[in-house]
């Protein structure tokens, strides 16, 4: 036998993946992206900047991050997880995400308070031309600009 030097092979059993390979929750799209990189959870949290518990609840489904959140979670994905935008309020919670903005911070970029914001998105007020025209200029704008919003409120 050529391939016999008197040393014993043994093989190591492959344990199953302990993730979904097409995640549909963050949850899941944390877990499989933290498993292909090799990492703990205390390891992921550092890297996200957040506290291990914080990361065990999003990845295990009891809580989720808030938009303002949500920037180094898709930097550590490198992708968004969340289903593409639909509705006027999905787009702005998505434009949200994409910038690390808060809600209250679009409504004074807007000159509007919460309320009206809030109206506007959930249906109970119908949106002017001109205020939907400002809306969609922020929803179209470069994230880079926006960078700026952080600094208020």
């Amino acid at each position: 036998m050529p391939f016999s030097l008197g040393v014993p092979v043994t093989l190591k059993s492959l344990r199953p993946k302990d993730y979904s390979e097409d995640p549909k929750t963050l949850g899941e799209h944390l877990k499989k992206r933290r498993r292909e990189l090799g990492l703990l959870q205390r390891e992921t949290a550092t890297q996200i900047g957040i506290l291990t518990e914080t990361y065990a609840n999003w990845e295990n489904g009891h809580t989720e991050p808030v938009a303002s959140q949500f920037r180094p979670v898709m930097a550590f994905l490198g992708y968004d997880p969340t289903p593409e935008p639909k509705t006027l309020a999905e787009r702005l919670e998505a434009k949200r995400r994409a910038t690390g903005v808060t809600f209250g911070q679009v409504a004074e970029h807007l000159g509007w308070d919460e309320g009206t914001l809030t109206r506007y998105l959930n249906g109970a007020w119908r949106i002017s031309p001109d205020r939907r025209e400002a809306l969609e200029a922020f929803l179209g704008a470069e994230d880079a600009v926006l960078a700026g919003l952080h600094s208020l409120g």
